[in-house]
């Protein structure tokens, strides 16, 4: 018993290692295209859990994302990131989501991230089956040349990756002609905590 083992022990590791041989990692790029669902996608479950998430936080399946509203004035363009629950129980979101334009087909992110703007007690917003909360977006009205912001290299996205509060999985929400700066030093995005619509 004892010599068949002995046996079988390499033969194994060879075809384990034949086997991993065969399927090699995706690259960054790879993932970033597979991960990256219709504007309608609900995101796929996550078993990390945010410590600091609401009680009743609401599960990343049950969520439908979309950017919307796109208003421009006094040099900024205002847009509101809206999170509906397509579950069938009611569910809570609190805080400001994370927000980056994205781009080159890929999932590239252009530039820096919205800068969250928290309330120092951001209250917790409930979303009854069917319901919704949104997030407000700003962003200076970047010209192509760049300004008005200084050190500004005008670029064009695809698309928003948003990440719902407390959320440790991103959706891909897409949107033709995002105005971005490619330069991620240059903070021209914020992103409000989410409220009940």
């Amino acid at each position: 018993m004892r010599r068949s083992l002995l046996t079988i022990t390499p033969l194994a590791v060879v075809l384990l290692l034949a086997g991993c041989a065969g399927s090699p990692a995706p690259s960054p790029s790879a993932i970033a295209t597979s991960a990256a669902p219709s504007p309608t996608s609900s995101p796929t479950s996550t078993a990390a859990v945010d410590p600091n998430a609401p009680a009743g936080q609401c599960a990343d399946s049950v969520l439908q994302v979309t950017v919307s509203g796109a208003d421009a004035g006094a040099g900024s363009i205002s847009s509101n990131v809206v999170f509906t629950n397509t579950g069938r129980e009611s569910c809570v979101l609190r805080g400001a989501p994370g927000v980056s334009v994205v781009g080159d087909g890929d999932g590239t992110q252009l530039g820096a991230a919205a800068v969250q703007q928290e309330d120092a007690a951001p209250a917790d917003v409930t979303l009854p089956a069917g319901g919704s909360a949104s997030a407000t977006l700003t962003s200076v009205n970047i010209g192509s040349d760049g300004g008005p912001l200084d050190d500004c290299e005008a670029v064009t996205g695809d698309g928003y990756r948003v990440y719902p509060p407390h959320s440790f999985t991103a959706v891909f929400v897409a949107s033709s002609a995002v105005p971005a700066c490619s330069n991620t030093a240059v903070a021209w995005m914020t992103i409000g905590p989410v409220r009940a619509d």
